[in-house]
């Protein structure tokens, strides 16, 4: 095993460089450049001053040159500091990141404790009402865009019903441990972000719990007297997860990149957000440190993915 994640750690270092290289050059070279959103309004800049303004943020350089200077300082720790918001990056992530944890493990959370479920039921009870209904339910969440929901969440249950905030992670004047009011701006992204988390899982585990209860070792357990509940969510469940696995390979990336639609939806101030106005204004170094974060992540998502089959299934261990 430790062989293995060696190999695989290995295999993951020109993996990273090539993402980086790769985003780093199709950020350069996307039209539009960030001095000219820095300098807009600004009439008696002369030209001097805008070559010694782009002398200062490096952008004179040839685009070799840039990367190895960028690559140099980010394998020190240092991301370098917003065009736009004049602060170090790494403070403004550090900021922007636990709402983004916040938002996304609960999302991951009801998407798990839901789908796997509802999977289970419906092949446990096949060809039944409710296993009709969760596949009703699995095809219309995933059909339904996680925007399209939190807009009629906000419409119909913020704004009609007034159950809901609107917008937002606090009310105005309100304290940050008020766990009431938290919870409550928590449940519209939440929601919306894990619609189609419910849907996958649900059918994920019931086309393979489908599978896995027609096998012999199935039959074999159920001969020896034990319950349906030990049989299906013990010794079932967990040869029927290896689907699930694949599914959450990307994992770590995803619940620090955040979901920015939605969070544009609901104004939370996380790290999808962050990165949808970074990209917009063509903060180099704020979209260079999201992309880095997320491609360690994901990278070591992979990893733990491999590692988890052989926890989920001991002939690939072996193997």
């Amino acid at each position: 095993m430790g062989t293995f994640v060696l190999r695989r750690l290995l295999q993951a270092i020109p993996t990273f460089f090539g993402i980086t290289l790769l985003s780093f050059t199709l950020l350069r070279l996307a039209p539009g450049d960030p001095l000219d959103l820095l300098v807009s309004g600004v009439h008696d800049l002369s030209a001097e001053d805008y070559a010694a303004l782009r002398r200062s943020y490096g952008l004179d350089e040839p685009l070799p040159l840039q990367y190895l200077t960028w690559l140099g300082r980010t394998l020190s720790g240092d991301f370098g500091r917003s065009f736009i918001y004049k602060r170090p990056v790494i403070e403004m992530i550090g900021a922007a990141l636990p709402n983004t944890l916040q938002l996304s493990v609960l999302a991951l959370l009801v998407a798990l404790l839901v789908g796997v479920p509802l999977g289970v039921l419906a092949a446990r009870h096949r060809g039944t009402l409710l296993d009709q209904a969760v596949r009703v339910f699995g095809v219309a969440g995933h059909a339904i865009p996680g925007f399209w929901f939190g807009l009629l969440f906000i419409l119909v249950l913020s704004v009609q019903l007034r159950l809901f905030p609107v917008s937002g992670m606090l009310t105005v004047g309100k304290d940050q441990w008020d766990l009431p009011d938290r919870l409550a701006h928590l449940v519209g992204p939440v929601l919306a972000l894990s619609l189609t988390g419910i849907a996958n899982y649900s059918r994920y585990m019931r086309t393979e719990a489908l599978d896995v209860i027609g096998q012999d070792f199935v039959r074999t357990a159920y001969a020896k007297g034990l319950r349906e509940g030990t049989v299906l969510y013990v010794h079932a469940l967990r040869n029927a997860l290896l689907p699930l696995i694949t599914a959450l390979g990307g994992l770590l990336a995803s619940l620090v990149s955040g979901a920015v639609v939605i969070e544009q939806v609901f104004a939370w101030p996380g790290m999808g957000r962050l990165t949808f106005e970074a990209a917009r204004s063509k903060d180099y170094p704020i979209v260079m440190a999201v992309i880095v974060i997320a491609s360690l992540l994901l990278l070591i998502s992979f990893i733990l993915r491999d590692l988890a089959y052989g926890l989920a299934d001991p002939r690939v261990r072996h193997g």
